[in-house]
Order: structure tokens, then C-alpha cells, then sequence
């Protein structure tokens, strides 16, 4: 159900984003080092929410990649709250590493 009587003015996204079912992913830094393991939970073209599985310093400019294609997207925390960290999506998907 939903409540169409008043939209969100907190919700600053420019897209809608769709719940995804809880895909694993892994936060690497830009030149490929695994930091840390995390779900995503929300996702659009130009970003996610994703929920880290242990909470731990992290620099902004970040790869994710998503365990179910491979796929790895240069993205930037734009908000963190607790283990949920928003991060916007900076590029095209990186081709999966051989």
C-alpha cells in the first residue's frame, strides 16, 4: 500500500530506486582491495543502499561489486548511518576482472 498524500521533501534522489532482493556485494577500493562484504538493498542507475556487514572506516571514493553479475561501479558514500551507507554511482559498470 502506499500514500500518495505527501511526498517525501527528505528524499533528495533524482530516480526511484526498487528494492532488489538482498544481492551480496563486496566494497573494494579503486585499485581492487577488497575492504569489505555488504548487501544491497536499494538500487538505481545512479545509486544504492547498502548495508555493510560489519561496521568499519571506509574511504568515500569506493568500487562496488555486485556478487550476482561481477559487475564492478565506481561509487562515493554520500551518507552513512550506522552499518547503511548511501552511495551514488560516478560511472558505467566496469568490466568483470578475469
Amino acid at each position: 500500500m502506499s500514500d500518495s498524500s505527501t511526498p517525501d521533501t527528505d528524499d533528495r534522489r533524482r530516480e526511484d530506486r526498487h528494492r532488489t532482493r538482498l544481492r551480496g556485494g563486496i566494497l573494494r577500493s579503486r585499485d581492487g582491495l577488497r575492504l569489505a562484504d555488504c548487501l544491497i538493498r536499494d538500487r538505481s542507475a545512479k545509486g544504492a543502499k547498502l548495508v555493510l556487514a560489519e561496521m568499519r572506516p571506509l574511504p568515500l571514493d569506493l568500487e562496488l561489486e555486485d556478487e550476482a553479475d561481477h559487475r564492478r561501479y565506481r561509487v562515493r558514500i554520500i551518507r552513512r548511518d550506522g552499518p547503511e551507507i548511501g552511495v551514488v554511482v560516478e560511472g558505467e559498470a566496469i568490466a568483470p576482472s578475469a
